[in-house]
This record gives structure tokens, sequence and C-alpha cells, in this order.
């Protein structure tokens, strides 16, 4: 298990009115979500607010209570549904937040109620997370000596296997209980595989030239693909790599350069197009690779559109930036560099960018922070990778396209063939128009002609005569 967990879900569960929205906001040590002392729900759909804490990253899930709610028992079953489908994928924990006062009947019923939603499996990723835990201290009494008041409460702990943490979400700000939390759920989550990290794959796309092997390098923290500084491309095929970084399975996919100038367009496409299916059943995450020092031409504004022509319009929600040579920027920042010429590049892929040393392969830290960026930009998705079935829909689309442009192109052809057909009609209907006319002048002046020789040869005649 790696030391640091990163992309942590917590999901606060239970009845309402018992301080999940202030739970929440005392694990991010922000005013994230709204909280109110009501026995109606503050909450009616689920919060979703994340944010570091204790250096990693967390995802706060803040769900509708139990009971004493306007939604009705199948709209909460809906939305807790969902919630449970968007923590398929990574690391997930439930917090089960009952309030430090008397365990009743409904409180029994409220965690019966979960527990039949949550289903046997998942109880075991579940923390109980008492609330309260200033009232406890009014009274001078420790959880412990609260929990053994009630025998059916220890029963629940029990069953838990003693998971379980205490809050007083009175303290505002950053505080110790917080970090405490992640710590408990941290050394509880040692040595058991049910908690693995997600696996992340990766393709790397971008320019000849640009560092793209050079980027998978360093995200392998060891030197898998060939790279030099060159015009031309060192990598004319697609190949894959993998490794384990921050306890988590890495692929990385290393790709021909875009418009590079040694293979024809359609070779580059279909061999880019092979990195899908290399990190079946698709990648997370889509790197277009660009050198801070590199200036911005039309190239550079072509890249996603290219990017977008060979994957669909879906692709970059799932692209990220990449700036190589980041040992370049010197005085001047990324944010500088970005607010440049990068700024609409960057924003068509949703404001995502990072920045490599490629130099230093021996930093994991800003490894760490780009599969941050990523586990976020999943969580941003609604969780889940681009797939095969997209890709095939975008080439489907893309056939598509091209069959109706050479089907246009195949009427214009049939339009200006037909049009050449009849202005070759009209010029010969014309044509011989003029040629009757012409004819039918000649035969009326060789008429006129005659008609003139004979008045002639009759006055001539009648001059004889007389």
């Amino acid at each position: 298990m790696a030391e640091m967990i990163r992309g942590l879900k917590l999901v606060l569960l239970g009845r309402t009115g018992i301080g999940k929205s202030a739970s929440g906001n005392t694990i991010l040590g922000r005013q994230a979500f709204k909280s109110s002392k009501s026995s109606a729900s503050v909450t009616r759909d689920v919060a979703v607010e994340s944010g570091t804490v204790c250096g990693r990253w967390v995802s706060v899930y803040d769900t509708p209570g139990l009971f004493h709610t306007e939604l009705s028992d199948g709209e909460i079953q809906q939305i807790y549904e969902s919630v449970l489908q968007r923590c398929e994928s990574g690391l997930c924990v439930f917090l089960l937040v009952i309030k430090a006062d008397r365990f009743t009947g409904k409180e029994r019923r409220a965690v019966e109620k979960i527990e039949e939603l949550l289903g046997d499996q998942r109880l075991k990723n579940t923390w109980i997370l008492f609330t309260g835990g200033d009232e406890l201290e009014d009274e001078n009494m420790t959880i412990e000596e609260y929990i053994n008041l009630s025998e059916p409460l220890k029963r629940v702990v029990q069953k838990y296997d003693q998971r379980y943490h205490v809050f007083n979400n009175k303290m505002k700000g950053p505080s110790e209980q917080a970090r405490l939390l992640l710590v408990e759920i941290m050394q509880r989550l040692k040595g058991t595989s049910a908690f693995s990290l997600p696996s992340r794959r990766i393709v790397l796309l971008g320019k000849t030239g640009v560092g793209k092997s050079a980027a998978g390098n360093t995200i392998l923290g060891q030197r898998e693909f060939l790279s030099k500084m060159r015009m031309s491309s060192v990598t004319s095929e697609c190949s894959v790599a993998h490794t384990t970084v921050s306890g988590r399975s890495v692929s990385v996919v290393d790709t021909p350069g875009l418009f590079d100038t040694l293979m024809r367009l359609e070779e580059i496409m279909t061999e880019i197009a092979r990195s899908v299916y290399l990190s079946s059943p698709g990648p997370h995450a889509f790197l277009i690779v660009f050198p801070v020092n590199m200036r911005f031409t039309e190239h550079e504004r072509q890249v996603p559109q290219q990017i977008e022509m060979m994957f669909g319009q879906d692709v970059l929600k799932y692209s990220l930036i990449l700036f190589t040579h980041g040992d370049l920027l010197e005085e001047e920042s990324v944010k500088d560099l970005i607010e440049g010429n990068w700024r609409h590049l960057v924003q068509q892929c949703g404001g995502r960018y990072h920045v490599f040393n490629n130099k230093d392969l021996n930093n994991r830290e800003q490894v760490n922070d780009l599969l941050l960026k990523i586990d976020t930009m999943i969580e941003q998705n609604g969780g889940g990778h681009y797939s095969n079935q997209m890709f095939e829909d975008a080439q489907r689309f893309r056939q598509e396209e091209e069959e109706q442009r050479q089907k246009e192109e195949e009427e214009r052809k049939q339009q200006v063939e037909k049009e050449m057909q009849e202005r070759i009609e009209k010029v010969r209907k014309e044509t011989e128009e003029r040629i009757r006319a012409e004819m039918e002048a000649c035969r009326f002046r060789s008429r006129l002609d005659r008609y003139e020789e004979n008045r002639k040869r009759e006055e001539k005649d009648g001059c004889v005569c007389s």
C-alpha cells in the first residue's frame, strides 16, 4: 500500500439532522456544504466538494438524510444508487454518521436501512463517524464510555470491527481531527487488497519533437521509450510500457508525432488509433504534449482539431495539456505563459494543464501531482474513461462524414457535368441555329442574285427588240 492515498472518496450517510454536512465541512476545513440545525434535511441532492486534506486529494459526497425529508424512499434510494455507481472506481470509504446522544429505535432503523442499501461488500469499506463530540466533552465523557452505555450500539460498533471516529463539528477551519480520521482510515487500509489504488492508462499525443517519449519516461521513472531531440519522429509506431507509481498500476502509450513529414497522414492516423486498443478497455487520460518554449503557430492551433478528428468530440473531456521543458521557465511562471497564446488551447481541455521537467526522472512529486489531476478530471467526468466504443463511434461518424463528403463531391461533379452538358447543348443549338440562319441567308442572297440576273437579262433583251 502506498504511503499517500490519492483520490480518496468519502461518502457521508445517515439520517436527517445528525451533522453530515457539518462533518463534510470539518473534513475539508471550510464551509463547503450548507449546514443548519433542522429536523428537515438541508441536502436534497448529492453535493460533492473536493480539496487537499493533509496532502491527500479528498472528494466528499454529502447525501440527503434518511427520514424527515421531503424526498420519498424511492427517490432517496435512486440517489444512493447513483452515488454508489460513481464510487465503483477508485478508493471509496463510506462514513455512517451517528450523533452521540441517544441511540434510539430511529437511529437503529437508519443504520439498518443504510446497511441494506450498501450491501455486505461495501460494509467492509464503512466507518462509523460519531458527531456531537463537543457535547461529550461538556459531559466529560469519552466516546468509548458513550458506546458502552448502549448494548445495541456496542453491537453495531463490533459489527464494524471497531472502525469508528468522533467529530466536534463546532471547531472551525482545518483541524487535527480530520487528519486523525484520514490516518485511521489509512492505517486500516494498509495490507488489504480491497483498497488498491485505481490503475491509470495514459496516451501521449503531440507533434514530432515535443518530448512525448521523454514525458513517458518521466511518468514511468525509467527510460522505456527512445527519446532524442530531433525534428523527425523517433517513434514511428505506438508502444506501451507499464510501471507502479505511488501504489497504483500505470500504463503509458507513446505515439508517432502528428504532422510527421516522414509518414503519410493516413499512416499516422491509423497508427495513433492503435493507442486506444493498446490501453484497452480505454485510456483514462490523453496528454497533449507541448514544450513550454515552443512558439505558438497555426500548427499548434490545429493539434486539438486533429485529435478531435481522430477520436471524436468527447476526447477533450479526457485530455490534459502537458508542458515539457519546465526547467526552462526560469522567472516566467506557467500561468504567465498560458495567459498568452496558449490560453484558448488550455481552455479547450477544461483548463487542465501540468508542467514536467523531463531532466529530473527522480522527481516523483511531479508525477504524483499529474496523477492527482487525472483523478480530478475523472471525477469531473463522473468516473470512467475514454472507451473503445467512443472511439468506434468517432470512427463511424468520421466514416459517415467522409461518405457524405464523397457523396456531396460526386453530386457536385454530376452537377458540374450536367451544367457543362447543358452549356454544350446550348452552344450546339445556338451554333446550329446560326448555321441554319446563315445558310438561309446564303440561299436568300443566291435567289436574289438570280432574280437580279434574270431582271437584267430581260431588260437587255427588251432593248435589243426595240
